[in-house]
């Protein structure tokens, strides 16, 4: 028993020796695998090893969770609400755009013009810059100097010098909102030749010239825009306006015209766009797709193409609220027709982009409201379209409409949706014209030398539909000068010298009058006021320097009759209370083509766009003339013509041993002429040649009774009935006051021989006394 005891010791203390040999074998096999680990580490630092600190527990460390899924981000998606974010509308526009089509210059000693551009009235701009197109020639040498100001606040000033160069300047204008509708731009030149006081200064070779291709570009946001009033006062130099397309009812053409005149009477220069159908060819010369839209069809189709054939419906939608769109307008006739063209096209674009068709819909609602809206047939209505403001007009709104526009009433458009029941331009019909009425401009300037103040307005919207003017009433002010001599102010309209007179200057109101006559009278007519002072007083005693003078706004004019004629001004004179326009059934089916050549007549008949009917006549059905009509390409009976057209022949004179002209071959022009019957008055258009021409600027008829028009204009005007063009023909008054101003008017008759009777009788009398003191005696 012993015996196996120890045995089993034996075994045991076997075993317990071969278990710590394995284990300092084990941790002889470990150790240099951790020196091996650790080498590198001591082999980079040789500082000593920091000393063992006891750490604490590690917590155990939560279960790993993979990051939820992102989807990939939709680049249609992201465009689209790229674009509905951007609400910013750009303009940028000429003085050609403004009708200025020559040259500024300014010339002299000191000379200063100043220039109204249109802008959103009441609204921020941003980004606003004025790119001044201009040279200058120096030939008298000197100091030549030219200054740039924006609301009278001077901006930029530049020192000319050799004998010519450039003026070319960028001038940024200030981002504050402009109440007035415009930013006053002004050029003041000055030009001292001399370095002596007493020098002379009147040389003619020192000038400064502005092109019409100035131009002005500014941005502003569209949501800024919530009137009428601020709508029509931020359109720019041209009025887009946008009609349906096809052949349009008697209801939306009427509609169309007027609108495009009442632009045109502002001072707009009309442009007509249709909606495009599928397969119609769409200009895109000037557009500019953004560059998040260039990778999304459909709005891919358009980039680097000067025209592009419409293949379905979503192409239009995507004109409809791309922005610089060649559909972008500023006023729209919104009948039933123009309205569902827009939503079908707008419902397609939106069916097209897929996923992002919630996006579009708040793009849609910003940038083409248009195409979501009902406008009821006297509604006129704020909404956008393009991304930009859109003035919809109901199909049977039109002659109120334009009446609502009027200057008299615009104003008070303080809201983006009105309905139009009744309105009248002139409710109290008054017989003068305020010429502060007439348009934007300041009464007050500066005198050196020589200032001019200048408004332009049309004869039918001045008056309201009254008579013509007869005496222009002008007050105006002028302060003491540093010269003695007094300055002079003389009265231009249209370029006719009205009337002249030296002015007291001591600040005090002076009353200018002058008659008007009715040759010196257009459809458009330009008034403008020349203030003269003399610049260096005798012997150089004082300094030159500008002194004010002021325009007053008591300066109106009078209205009286004017005595019927048959030559243009007389034709304008009897329809400026209204007339009657007729055009033949082809031109509802051309309604870009024609809408802009009916405009045109209408302004320059003078026909007023609130007060005038409109017909519409069969091709080759003649119509009758009644009262004041305005025909284009229709045959009027119950008139005498002075020329006729056969094709591409045209005849003027109606004596055939005596014609004027008989010639054939013409095109591109039109016959026009002023027609009278025994109770009919007005004006035939008749177009020569296959293809109808439409003129591109405004047409002036004033003098004679038959012209020729072209592209560029009147191109020929004569007296076919062989009276004097231009003849002067005294207003009309009736009762004891026109007896008296007849009487007064035709002085020059009756006073010289009234004069020596009376001297005569008066002589006669000293005789015959003298002979009864002789008695007497």
């Amino acid at each position: 028993m012993r015996h196996v005891a120890s045995s089993t010791a034996r075994g045991g203390a076997a075993r317990g020796l071969t278990a710590r040999r394995f284990s300092t074998l084990a941790a002889a096999l470990v150790l240099p695998v951790s020196l091996l680990a650790a080498w590198p580490a001591a082999a980079q630092s040789r500082s000593p090893a920091p000393p063992v600190v006891a750490q604490a527990p590690v917590a155990p460390q939560p279960a790993y969770v993979p990051p939820a899924y992102v989807p990939p981000v939709d680049p249609i998606l992201s465009a689209i609400q790229e674009r509905a974010a951007d609400t910013r509308v750009t303009r940028s526009f000429t003085l050609s755009d403004l009708g200025i089509e020559g040259p500024v210059v300014l010339q002299g000693m000191d000379a200063r013009r100043d220039i109204y551009l249109p802008v959103p009235a009441g609204v921020p701009l941003e980004n606003a810059s004025i790119a001044v197109d201009g040279e200058y020639l120096r030939g008298d040498g000197g100091r030549t100097t030219m200054v740039l100001s924006v609301d009278s606040t001077p901006v930029f000033s530049r020192r000319l010098e050799g004998d010519n160069g450039s003026a070319n300047a960028t001038i940024s204008v200030d981002n504050r909102p402009r109440e007035t509708g415009f930013v006053r731009f002004g050029t003041a030149w000055s030009s001292v030749i001399g370095e002596a006081l007493c020098a002379d200064e009147r040389g003619i070779g020192n000038v400064l010239k502005l092109r019409p291709s100035t131009r002005f570009t500014y941005s502003y946001d569209a949501g800024q825009v919530w009137s009428l009033a601020t709508a029509w006062s931020g359109m720019p130099g041209s009025g887009a306006l946008l009609v349906p397309g096809g052949t349009l009812s008697k209801d939306t053409y009427d509609t169309a015209w007027r609108l495009g005149l009442a632009l045109e009477t502002a001072g707009k220069r009309l442009v007509v766009k249709t909606l495009p159908s599928i397969g119609d060819e769409v200009d895109l010369t000037n557009v500019d797709v953004p560059a998040s839209l260039r990778a999304v069809a459909p709005f891919s189709s358009f980039v680097g193409v000067k025209s592009y054939r419409i293949r379905d419906a979503s192409e239009i939608g995507a004109l409809l609220v791309m922005p610089g769109s060649p559909l972008g307008a500023d006023v729209a006739v919104a009948d039933v027709s123009l309205l569902s063209g827009i939503r079908g096209a707008l419902d397609a674009l939106g069916a097209r982009l897929g996923t992002a068709s919630g996006a579009f819909t708040e793009w849609r609602a910003k940038a083409a409201s248009l195409g979501s809206s009902s406008i009821a047939p006297d509604e006129v209505s704020l909404q956008f379209l393009a991304g930009r403001p859109i003035i919809a007009v109901g199909s049977a709104a039109g002659g109120k409409a334009t009446q609502l526009f009027d200057s008299f009433w615009r104003t008070s458009l303080a809201s983006g949706t009105v309905t139009i029941r009744a309105v009248d331009v002139g409710p109290e019909k008054p017989s003068t014209v305020p010429l502060s009425s007439l348009g934007p401009t300041d009464g007050n300037l500066d005198v050196l030398a020589r200032g001019d103040w200048v408004v332009t307005f049309d004869l039918a919207a001045a008056t309201g539909g009254r008579s013509l003017p007869s005496r222009l009433n002008l007050d105006v002010a002028a302060a003491p000068g540093a010269s003695t001599s007094e300055p002079v102010v003389a009265v231009f309209l249209n370029d006719v010298l009205l009337a002249a007179k030296r002015l007291d200057a001591t600040g005090h109101p002076e009353h200018v009058t002058a008659a008007v006559p009715p040759y010196a009278l257009a459809a458009r007519n330009v008034l403008r006021v020349t203030f003269q002072r003399q610049p260096v007083s005798d012997r150089c005693r004082e300094t030159p320097q500008a002194f004010p003078v002021s325009v007053l706004p008591t300066s109106h004019f009078e209205l009286g009759g004017a005595a019927p004629s048959g030559d243009f001004l007389g034709v304008i004179s009897a329809m400026a209370s209204g007339g009657k326009l007729l055009v033949p059934d082809s031109y509802l089916a051309t309604a870009k083509a024609s809408l802009p050549r009916v405009v045109r007549a209408a302004a320059a008949a003078g026909m007023p766009a609130g007060t005038s009917t409109f017909d519409v006549s069969s091709v080759g059905t003649p119509f009758r003339a009644t009262g004041g009509f305005l025909a284009l390409d229709v045959p009027v009976q119950g008139v005498a013509v002075k020329a006729k057209v056969d094709g591409d022949r045209l005849i003027v004179g109606t004596d055939e041993k005596a014609r004027m002209l008989d010639i054939t071959g013409l095109k591109n022009v039109a016959l026009v002429q002023a027609v009278r019957g025994d109770d009919a008055r007005g004006i035939l258009w008749q177009s020569i040649g296959p293809v109808a021409m439409t003129p591109a600027k405004p047409v002036r008829l004033s003098k004679g009774d038959v012209a020729l028009v072209g592209v560029d204009g009147t191109l020929t005007e004569l007296a076919a009935s062989g009276a004097a063009p231009g003849t002067v023909r005294v207003a009309d008054t009736d009762g004891p006051a026109g007896t008296l101003q007849r009487l007064w008017q035709n002085s020059s008759d009756w006073g010289l021989p009234l004069g020596i009777g009376a001297a005569a009788l008066f002589f006669l009398l000293l005789i015959r006394a003298s002979q009864v003191r002789r008695r007497g005696n």
